[in-house]
């Protein structure tokens, strides 16, 4: 290993450990050990020391990054508070189906405070664009996100987007228009529109053009999903480097037939003209990882080009890496960090050495290769979907984009905006929609494949595999396929037979209880679907199923209709499909779910773990109180989970019901229910209020938690705790297996 490698992942390990911790350390020791070991290397008392110098340089500078974050985040005394504050549209907002989503800059409030930079949600609002100045009435809430098992961090996203708060605006002013340059972006944006808006499905296009992620339907992000395309329609590195070539290349053939009287006219002018047309198309994009790393790699290249020195790809490499993660520390949090700069890296192990020795339909066929199996652990371990058609479609699939579609578009948009001649423009939009035609026959066969993420030793086992695999090394393949076996076969802890294991999901304001037995799965209740459409079904619960390595239930019990309950049954029935629906409303359900009535008294046997149903109302319009209620024995130990039902309710089921060690409070901890009588009957030793954290419904009201507490039950909050799983069994005290916060936290996580 050169010596110059070595000091970059001396600089990138730096950066990288504080991601590893819980809490973090104060920076100053590390900077002060920075400045001892400087001193020492003056001396070069041992060789190792420039290593350890730039290590802790790193470090240190890490770790005063991430204490500036957390620093700068919204005040605890601002949390859940109305808050008038001022502050700078940053980029395009997006439009909901309930209003316009945005990210909110250089925010003060009416004390003039300076606020951290903020994502806020106007519901039913005016439109908002890039550039302006608004004055708001905001509710304002610090940073926090749903804790499941591998379901989606958004605490970890909104860190590494620098948002120190998110909030609902309740109603806002415009206080002055954006700047004639920063309209730029929304001047292009509708420019282009208007043009493409002549062809059927032709704003797609701006996805490419714009980075505008809103311009591609749903069913367009399923074909892209199922044929493992997405990168694709994205603006990617992939573009910025060919635009930056193209750009590069065209400079110098015009440079050449120009007489300057200067010996290198064409490298001196042209880089600058190729760096200044792909940083413009990277602040489309809205400058994301992918595109920061391919910008940095061509800033070097072109550096390198006017230096006339060479430099071996993989220092490039690194030093794009490395340069990107020093800008923001936070960046490896997300998963395009890891997705962009670990394709490259693979590529540049599988291929190098063998390019000149191969057609270039080999090449191709190579880097696809490499690609498909080298990013299969990255998409395991932030537990993305593969597809298992990825590599053939991707064979055809980037030529097509990036030789015709691409430059068509790109050449098109510059046309149509400087001389209005759409021609190039439209056809680059019917290109696209050819694609996106033969994408829907192959997504129509070719199915999602979900895979749980097999744990951190059988992980980097599987990655050792990955590089064995890559290498040149024919002996060493199948040593290699060996070690790719635990992507393929995770293996999942199940409970022991006559136990069962529940896990209360992280869901907000509803409900969602996974029960496991030794061999059966059932599900109670499947999250909401909220008006903006974001689906918990489909987001939350879905994602937590499948990191238990499940891929179907026995039966996914919907206690009631309410869409807090059954919302996102549908979209989970797709990901995680049940042998059995049953429901206390079945009649209210959509019809293609072919739900059962719940009938009270139903009794069954799974693995020496008794199942009950119960039901105070089976007929009525209160949904509540027709709630299907389940209860779980493993031997002595039993559980409860009782939907919505009331006190009424609470009082017709007294009779039947069995003292219980774990209890979900009905209906969220609402007043309206957990009477006293209901809480002597089932006594709980745990009882568990499934509610979104600073929820607008106050659940779980006050009189009920010190309710609970008078009668000698500890409560556990989904909103604060994240998921919590127990484990019923009959031969040992039931107590919390572990809260998802606590267990997976991480220094940012509130």
């Amino acid at each position: 290993m050169s010596d110059v490698r070595l000091l970059l992942l001396c600089l990138l390990a730096g950066m990288l450990c504080p991601l590893l911790l819980e809490v973090l350390p104060p920076w100053s020791p590390f900077a002060f050990g920075a400045v001892v070991l400087g001193v020492m290397c003056r001396r070069r008392t041992l060789p190792c020391l420039p290593a350890l110098l730039l290590f802790s340089c790193s470090l240190s500078w890490s770790l005063y990054f991430h204490q500036g974050a957390l620093e700068s985040r919204l005040p605890q005394a601002l949390d859940n508070q109305l808050v008038k504050i001022e502050g700078r549209i940053d980029s395009l907002p997006t439009q909901t189906a309930t209003g316009w989503r945005f990210v909110l800059q250089d925010v003060h409030d009416d004390k003039g405070r300076l606020l951290p930079d903020m994502r806020l949600h106007w519901w039913g609002g005016d439109a908002v664009a890039a550039g302006e100045v608004w004055l708001f009435d905001a509710r304002l809430r610090r940073p926090r996100g749903m804790r499941n098992p591998r379901a989606f961090d958004y605490e970890s996203w909104l860190y590494a987007q620098g948002i120190g708060a998110v909030g609902s605006v309740k109603q806002g002013e415009r206080i002055s228009a954006a700047p004639a340059l920063g309209q730029w972006r929304d001047w292009v944006q509708r420019e282009l529109a208007k043009s493409l808006s002549d062809v059927q499905g032709g704003t797609r296009l701006l996805a490419l053009l714009t980075g505008d992620r809103q311009a591609l339907a749903p069913t367009d992000w399923d074909r892209l999903q199922s044929t493992g395309t997405t990168h694709l329609l994205v603006i990617s590195g992939l573009h910025i480097g060919m635009l930056a070539a193209a750009v590069f290349l065209l400079a110098g053939l015009v440079l050449r037939m120009v007489p300057t009287g200067w010996s290198r006219p064409q490298l001196w002018l042209s880089a600058p003209v190729a760096l200044l047309a792909a940083t413009g198309y990277a602040g489309l994009a809205g400058m994301g990882v992918p595109v920061q790393r391919a910008l940095l790699m061509c800033l070097l290249v072109l550096l390198l080009k006017l230096w006339r020195r060479r430099l071996p790809a993989v220092d490039l490499w690194l030093a794009a890496m490395v340069i990107v993660t020093a800008i923001n520390p936070a960046a490896p949090l997300r998963a395009g960090y890891w997705l962009s700069f670990m394709a490259v890296g693979l590529l540049l192990l599988g291929m190098g050495g063998r390019l000149h020795a191969r057609s270039l339909w080999w090449r191709w066929g190579r880097a696809q290769w490499v690609a498909f199996i080298g990013l299969w652990p990255f998409l395991l371990l932030w537990g993305l979907p593969a597809s298992g058609v990825a590599m053939l479609v991707n064979l055809l699939a980037i030529p097509w984009v990036s030789l015709f579609v691409v430059p068509a578009a790109l050449f098109g948009a510059a046309l149509q905006l400087m001389a209005g001649l759409d021609g190039p423009l439209l056809l680059a939009a019917h290109l696209l929609n050819l694609l996106l035609l033969a994408l829907g026959w192959v997504a129509e066969w070719a199915d999602v494949l979900r895979i749980p993420f097999p744990g951190w030793v059988a992980w980097l086992i599987a990655m050792a595999g990955v590089v064995a695999w890559l290498l040149p090394v024919a002996l060493l393949r199948p040593l290699a396929l060996l070690c790719l076996l635990p992507l393929i076969l995770p293996e999942q802890q199940r409970p022991e037979p006559g136990e069962a294991r529940i896990v209360i999901l992280d869901v907000g304001q509803g409900l969602s209880v996974l029960v496991q037995t030794a061999n059966h799965d059932l599900l109670y209740d499947a999250g909401a679907r909220l008006a903006s459409g974001f689906d918990l079904g489909e987001a939350v619960v879905g994602p937590a199923l499948l990191s238990f390595g499940l891929g179907k239930l026995d039966l996914l019990l919907l206690s009631h209709a309410d869409t807090d309950h059954a919302g996102g049954a549908m979209a989970l029935a797709r990901l995680v499909p049940p042998r059995r629906i049953v429901s206390g409303e079945a009649d209210r359900l959509p019809d293609g779910l072919s739900a059962e009535a719940c009938r009270s008294g139903e009794e069954w046997l799974w693995d020496g773990v008794r199942f009950r149903l119960l039901q105070a109302r089976s007929t009525g319009e209160d949904g509540n109180a027709r709630s299907c209620v389940l209860q779980i024995s493993a031997g002595t130990r039993s559980a409860l989970l009782p939907g919505d039902i009331s006190k009424a309710d609470e009082s017709l089921l007294l009779g039947q019901l069995a003292p219980s060690e774990v209890v979900l409070a009905p209906h969220h901890g609402s007043r309206s229910s957990s009477s006293y009588a209901f809480i002597r009957r089932v006594s709980p030793e745990w009882v568990v209020f499934s509610a979104g954290f600073h929820n607008a419904f106050n659940h779980p009201h006050p009189q009920v938690v010190e309710r609970y507490r008078e009668l000698g039950s500890e409560a556990i909050y989904t909103g604060g705790s994240g998921a919590v799983s127990f484990i019923l069994s009959p031969v040992r005290p039931v107590v919390p297996e572990w809260r998802w916060r606590d267990a997976a936290r991480r220094f940012w996580h509130e």
